[in-house]
Parts: structure tokens; C-alpha cells; sequence
């Protein structure tokens, strides 16, 4: 059975048993995102890169009809204390397209109205009334929010699975810059809803991710992933890590050009905080990384924010100790882990067949109808307690470029993760209010050899840094940060000292922030 049958199989059986509760009980969604470069479809139960009818969906770049994900979605496992059993809820399974989650929160009364996506081109704000844990300002060019349950009985696959109680709330930015219009982030955040501690979590995220048609006998698609690399491309070096791909080294039937590489790096995983050690090195224990007190009794000002993003340390994800990327796992349509007990030990990291621990599957195989998980984990969640998840979707162009496909990727991926390491650094500003900073910002001569000078305008008297961050978004220099009165202001932005290569001076007034690119040259 090919895997285009097989999945339609699978796929009309679990519609035949949900499909009272899909069409009457719950606002069951699937919306196209695609603002950017990047159209993928994200849905309120659980899974995304995949349309209702269970056709893919993620297509790059927009207009071309090329599709890069079958199918993808949000695994979560613990062991239950009391009985030992592995429990696993799935947004998604490869095998027949499951999901296990339900729209809105535990509990939420069945076809509630307020339990859909909101996106912030449409329907925004979500309603804090319903959802207080909802965001209320918009922070990309699109926004999109939604929550998910996998409290319900009536959607975990028969025989195999039951509820675990959590809640899920999904965030999808797009920005359409051109250094980030070809990436997608997702952002879930899960809440431990019951009233017991969840042991031994482990969480992941599973991709399809075919390239074009891959049902047999056309299954050509080959991944890969990174655990953690030094790459040097145009004489910069470049660190990557958490990262997994996938290509193919053929043309695909009917795309006018040679297909793309898709990746998925996690960007903020669970923290790993130990008692007594310094997982990062800082000079920071552990126990102390989160605690707002310690800091501001015992450490300085200045390292507070140590990365200079606006976010003190404390709540910085990127500035905690994390468990990162624990396990990469490789299956396909014949052989994939499509039970509990099986899921649980492939998140864990381990052959689910012989049992021995493989935590990454990094030799590159041979052509095949991939698919693969990457997970994170193990964690204890509390009652009440959330734990987050962050990754981007990234794609680009390699072929006749790079002798890899992996060298395209690295060079997308470094955006990606400078944005999300400088809290989001460069927003929205046409969108913010209240700015004193006008839009008559320039920076002369562009490029730059020794120095530039760097005009702009403030409309009252307000508090001004301009600093300038290098390709792989570390702090440089530190060009201005004092109060600044109305009127047209120049300063010299000197650059002697600094490498040649590309780098981007951050404005800020403390209502908005602004980004401009500028090549240093010798």
C-alpha cells in the first residue's frame, strides 16, 4: 500500500469516529498563514503544515505551489506515577494524519465559539476574559493564537492512549523583512492542568516534511540534523546547533525550479537548572539563573542584561541553561513508532524496536519517505505550571549555490536565531505607538570604512541607545544611551576595530525599536 492510500485509509477510519464531534462539538480550524514568504497552514488542534483533507500544505515561496510539510505536529509524554503506563497525546501522527487534541481549554463547553484561531489581520485580539494567558499586543507583520486540550477522552485514539491534562497555547509569528521572510516561528506554551505532577515529560515535534510528491514510488527526500557545528561560510564563522533538515538531490516532476532545503531549529527548550552547578559557565548558580533577587542584591548592574536585548537575565530564555535538543529520530511510512509505549521511547531518544538508547540518528540515509522527531525532555511539570517551546521553520534556495544543502540553511537559520536570542529584537515598529523616534533615521556613508555619522529625529525629549549587534546578534559597540532632547540629533558611529562584514545598529526609545543594516568595510 503506497503511502497516499494508506494515509486516506487511516484518515476516513478516524473520521468515521470523530466526525459527529468535529462538525458539532468543537470549533475544529485550519487557516492558511502566509504574510511572509512562507504559506503553511496552522490549525487549533494540534497539527500544522497540513490541510483538513489531509493534503499538504506548507508551500514555499508563496505563489509557487511547491510544497515543502505533509503533515507536522506536537507530541507530549509522561509517565503516569501511579501505574507506570507511558502516556502519549499527538498532534499529529504520520501514519494516518491523528490528532488527540481538542480546541479551547479543558473543560471549555462543547462548540464554544471563542475556542478558534485569532489573527491578528482579523479577528484580534483574543478575548482576555476567556483567555488571560492570550497576548494582547501583536508582535509580527502576522499574528496568529490559539489553545488546545488533550482532556478529552472522545479524541485519543482507541485502545492506546488516554488524556495526560494538559492545555496548549500555540503562537505563529511571520515577520516580512527580507532577512526573515523566508521563516515561520512557533511559539506552544504547556500547562500542566491537573492537580498531580507530571513525571518523566518529554516533548517534540514531529515533521512529514515531503518535497514535493512522495508517495512511491517517488519517495526521494533525505534528512538529516546538526546537534551542534562550527561552519565557516564567507569567512564567518557561524555556530548551529538543534537543527534538523531535509532535501532532495533530484529534480521534482513539474517545479519549474530545483527544490529547496526545510529545517526546524529549536530555539528555547525547558530549562536545565541543577542545584549547585553552572550549566553556562556565568559565574551564576543555577538555582539562582531565574531568581530576580539574587541579581539585584549580589550581581552588578551591567550584568543584568548581559546580552543588552531589554529582557533581564532572569526571564531571558536564551540566557538560561537549556535541555536543548535531547533526541533526533528518524522513521518512515513502513517503519514508525504508531503506539504509546513506541512514541515514548522514540521521544525519549531510544530504537524503539530493540530498545537500545540512539538518542540522535545522524548518519545520513539512503533516500526514502522521511519523516523525523525532534524532542526534549526529560522534565517534571507541576500543577499549574507551563513549560515553553520555541522553533523555526526556515527554507532556501542550494542547489547550484552551496556544494551542501546545510550551508543555505546555516546561513538562514543564523536570522533566526539572532532575532529570538535579542527578544525579538527587530518587531514591528511602523505598528508601535507612542514612539518619540521618528522615521527620519540615516546612516552616511553606507558602506562604512572608519566611520559614519548617524542623524535622526526625536519628537520630545526621551531616552535614546543606538547599539550596533554583529551577524550572530552579540553586542559590538555601544554608539549612544543618554536622554536626548526634541530635534535632529547626529552622532559619529565609529567603526575601526570591527571585522568587515555585515552588522545592524538598534535604535531605541523605549517605545520602539528600530534596525538598520550596515557593511563595514576595510
Amino acid at each position: 500500500m503506497n503511502k497516499a492510500l494508506a494515509v486516506l485509509v487511516v484518515s476516513l477510519m478516524l473520521f468515521a469516529r470523530t466526525k459527529d464531534d468535529y462538525s458539532g462539538n468543537r470549533p475544529f480550524q485550519i487557516i492558511v498563514q502566509d504574510t511572509n514568504n512562507v504559506q503553511i497552514c496552522i490549525s487549533n488542534y494540534g497539527k500544522f503544515g497540513q490541510t483538513a483533507a489531509c493534503n499538504a500544505d506548507c508551500w514555499w515561496p508563496k505563489g509557487s505551489g511547491y510544497s515543502y510539510i505533509f503533515g507536522a505536529g506536537l507530541w507530549f509524554s509522561t509517565v503516569d506515577s501511579i501505574t507506570g503506563d507511558t502516556l502519549v497525546t499527538i498532534g499529529y501522527g504520520p501514519h494516518g494524519a491523528e490528532t488527540e487534541f481538542a480546541p479551547g481549554l479543558s473543560g471549555m463547553a462543547p462548540g464554544n465559539p471563542k475556542a478558534i484561531i485569532y489573527l491578528s489581520s482579523a479577528n484580534w485580539p483574543p478575548p482576555a476574559g476567556v483567555f488571560p494567558m492570550a497576548p494582547q499586543e501583536i508582535l509580527s507583520h502576522e499574528d496568529s493564537w490559539c489553545c488546545f486540550n488533550d482532556s478529552d477522552s472522545v479524541y485519543h485514539i482507541p485502545n492506546d492512549t488516554r488524556p495526560i491534562g494538559i492545555e496548549v497555547y500555540q503562537t505563529v509569528y511571520e515577520w516580512t523583512y527580507p532577512i526573515l521572510e523566508d521563516m515561520v516561528f512557533f511559539k506552544y506554551e504547556i500547562k500542566n492542568v491537573t492537580d498531580h505532577t507530571l513525571y518523566d515529560c518529554y516533548l517534540g515535534i514531529v515533521f512529514d516534511c515531503d518535497i514535493g510528491n512522495e508517495a512511491a514510488p517517488n519517495q526521494n527526500d533525505i534528512c538529516n540534523a546538526i546537534i551542534g557545528k562550527w561552519y565557516v561560510i564567507n569567512c564567518e564563522s557561524i555556530w548551529v546547533d538543534n537543527l534538523a533538515y531535509q532535501w532532495q538531490q533530484e529534480f521534482e516532476p513539474g517545479w519549474a525550479e530545483f527544490p529547496g532545503v526545510v529545517g526546524v531549529d529549536l530555539l528555547q527548550t525547558p530549562f536545565d537548572l541543577q542545584e549547585g552547578q553552572d550549566k553556562d559557565n556565568d559565574g551564576i548558580l543555577d538555582q539562582y539563573e531565574r531568581d530576580s533577587a539574587y541579581y539585584v542584591n549580589n550581581l552588578p548592574f551591567q550584568m543584568w542584561d548581559v546580552d543588552n536585548d531589554g529582557l533581564p537575565d532572569w526571564r531571558d530564555a536564551s540566557e538560561n541553561p537549556q535541555l536543548e535538543m535531547t533526541a533526533y529520530k528518524r522513521f518512515t511510512l513502513n517503519l514508525e513508532p504508531n503506539k504509546d509505549n513506541e512514541r515514548y521511547l522514540t521521544l525519549a531518544g531510544y530504537n524503539f524496536r530493540t530498545g537500545q538508547y540512539e538518542p540522535y540518528d545522524t548518519i545520513t540515509p539512503p533516500p526514502d519517505d522521511q519523516r523525523f522527531l525532534l524532542s526534549t525532555g526529560p522534565f517534571n511539570l507541576l500543577p499549574d505550571s507551563v513549560i515553553t517551546i520555541v522553533f523555526a521553520l526556515i527554507l532556501a534556495q542550494w542547489h547550484d549555490i552551496y556544494q551542501t544543502p546545510d550551508t543555505a540553511l546555516v546561513l538562514v537559520d543564523k536570522w533566526a536565531q539572532w532575532h529570538y536570542d535579542l527578544n525579538w529584537s527587530i518587531g514591528i515598529y511602523e505598528n508601535a505607538r507612542g514612539s518619540v523616534l521618528s522615521d527620519r533615521i540615516s546612516i552616511k556613508p553606507n558602506p562604512v570604512s572608519n566611520s559614519a555619522t548617524i542623524t535622526f529625529t526625536l519628537r520630545s525629549e526621551s531616552p535614546v541607545s543606538v547599539k550596533i549587534y554583529n551577524s550572530l546578534g552579540q553586542l559590538v559597540r555601544v554608539v549612544l544611551n543618554q536622554i536626548k532632547p526634541k530635534g535632529i540629533h547626529s552622532v559619529n558611529c565609529g567603526t575601526s576595530g570591527l571585522p568587515a562584514g555585515s552588522y545592524f545598529v538598534l535604535f531605541d526609545d523605549g517605545c520602539r525599536r528600530k534596525v538598520i543594516k550596515i557593511m563595514v568595510i576595510k
